[in-house]
């Protein structure tokens, strides 16, 4: 694997253990005294090795420090034939972590360390400089599903980041999805949903000390913050409160504060405190943030009280032969609302050009495209062309039931890149309906082919799903994977090529697309028999 001399990559191991020892002995984070170690790993049956999964080392202010170990399972949770699961999680002086991450610092290129538990595997470690990640709000941050108790104020991070990603790569999605269950059925660690993370080693320094608070008067003009430590600081810190109001891509209330290290309590006159409020308590000092928070005040309340039939009667359904199936006790639900209602004329107009905006920039970026209120197909085939065409280098995944070799002449034959490759998938119920059977419809289909082009620069295979030759399917997508990029773009096309346009159909981009490229890799490997091929050119 090529490592470019990236401005990051080499971080020095002297700046790493500044940092380290900057955030560990900042008592205005939080007075550490000991550390929680959890150590996800695999164990490879046939080599005898272990490899790490995820580490995360969190630093604590306990009552009392009792170094211990245990194993999360009782005995290693079997993955596959050659791996197993093992979770390990121990307590330490906080005095002995130091060690261990200079020498996860001095040892980024070995492929084994031991962090006190023997050899593990790992990949070529970057060292990654503090990063601050604050408590989820009025948004999800992502980042928090793989740390521990991140809600109170925040937390700084260091980290030590596996640019190789070995671990990852030897799983199919079906296979890292079991294995990420395993560990979230006995961890609130979800390294599904943040998969980049594995195999990394992560420290983490939770903002402990410091309490934050604050409140809005009855006509939302105001702000009154209240901040306090838990422990006492040193003496000469000093700190600062920022308060922002935004909306509209806009700060409509702001607000400052220094304070010592006995807190504060301050009223700001922001004039608008009803929007999504963004507080900061910064230690000045040391230019470290030790609160961020986005949150928004609550007026009203609103809920769905559910309650059973009014006379107590069941739904009841029949079969065709008047015999009882099944009994449903239907329900009656009511949404209730507390609070006063809040009327902003302006709001109207702001949230409907916002709106706008967004869809506007949903087509520009090709997440979202909706067509046949009127008859759209040249337009509509256009579109799809132009995001075939943004495939420069790589391949293009074409998978419809009712694909036809004319289809990928209206538009794979209009792309103009000639060092793309077509892979397509259609079926068999395109000859059923036509009531021919398969191999008359795929010699038609290369009759065509073989008269209607002469297929300069074209790389393009059309494959057939039809009796016990792959599965049946019934969506249709468009996949990009680009070579330049790691994650492909796939879009549900919403109907078939043949009826781009026509009729009500919506073209969007789909979530989760690697899972859909590795389900059309499947069933491809699964039609490689030659009475699947329909047509083949340039590859």
């Amino acid at each position: 694997m090529y490592r470019g001399k990236g401005i990051n990559e080499n971080i020095s191991t002297e700046y790493l253990l500044r940092e380290y020892d900057e955030l560990i002995s900042c008592k205005s984070l939080g007075d550490y005294n000991c550390c929680e170690v959890i150590s996800i790993f695999l164990w490879n049956k046939k080599q005898k090795s272990t490899s790490n999964i995820y580490t995360i080392f969190t630093f604590e202010e306990r009552i009392s420090v009792v170094e211990k170990s245990e194993n999360l399972f009782e005995k290693l949770e079997r993955i596959t034939d050659e791996y197993s699961l093992g979770i390990q999680r121990k307590v330490l002086e906080v005095s002995k972590i130091r060690d261990i991450f200079k020498m996860l610092c001095t040892s980024r290129e070995k492929q084994r360390i031991d962090i006190g538990d023997g050899d593990l595997q790992v990949g070529h470690l970057e060292g990654v400089t503090k990063v601050f990640i604050q408590q989820d709000s009025t948004r999800e941050i992502l980042l928090n599903k793989i740390l521990k108790n991140n809600f109170r104020n925040g937390s700084y991070v260091l980290e030590f980041f596996d640019i190789d990603k070995t671990v990852l790569k030897i799983w199919t999605p079906r296979e890292l999805e079991k294995l990420t269950e395993k560990i979230h059925s006995v961890l609130p660690i979800d390294l599904f949903s943040v998969s980049d993370r594995i195999g990394n080693f992560v420290f983490q320094f939770p903002s402990l000390n410091v309490s934050s608070s604050y409140l809005t008067n009855e006509t939302e003009r105001e702000l009154t913050y209240q901040v306090s430590f838990c422990k006492e600081c040193e003496k000469d810190d000093e700190f600062m409160l920022l308060s922002e109001g935004n909306t509209d891509d806009s700060v409509v209330a702001f607000g400052t504060k220094i304070f010592t290290r006995d807190g504060c309590k301050v009223t700001f006159t922001v004039g608008d405190a009803s929007r999504i409020c963004k507080t900061t308590v910064i230690d000045l000092k040391r230019q470290l943030i030790l609160s961020r928070q986005d949150t928004s005040f609550m007026r009203k309340i609103s809920t769905i009280m559910e309650i059973g039939s009014q006379y107590g009667e069941q739904r009841l359904i029949y079969d065709e032969n008047g015999s009882l199936v099944s009994t449903l006790e239907p329900v009656c639900a009511e949404d209730i609302c507390v609070g006063p209602p809040i009327c902003r004329m302006r709001d109207d107009y702001i949230r409907n050009r916002q709106y706008d905006r967004r869809v506007e920039e949903l087509y520009v970026r090709a997440e979202f495209r909706r067509y046949g209120r009127n008859v759209q197909a040249n337009k509509a085939v256009a579109d799809v062309i132009a995001l075939m065409n943004r495939v420069k280098i790589g391949k293009v995944y074409l998978w419809d039931p009712y694909l036809t070799v004319e289809d990928l002449l209206h538009t794979w034959y209009f792309t103009t890149s000639t060092n793309v490759k077509l892979y397509a998938i259609t079926s068999g119920e395109i000859a059923e309906k036509s009531k021919v059977s398969v191999h008359t419809w795929i010699s038609e289909q290369q009759k065509i082919m073989n008269k209607r082009s002469n297929h300069y620069g074209i790389h393009a295979e059309l494959r057939c799903q039809w009796a016990d030759y792959g599965y049946s399917f019934h969506d249709r997508f468009l996949m990009n994977v680009r070579k330049d990029e790691d994650r492909p773009q796939v879009w549900s096309l919403g109907t078939s090529i043949n009826s781009l346009g026509k009729k009500h159909h919506i073209i969007q981009s789909v979530e989760h697309p690697q899972m859909l490229v590795d389900a059309f890799e499947e069933l491809w490997e699964e039609l490689s028999d030659p009475e699947c091929l329909v047509w083949k050119k340039g590859m």
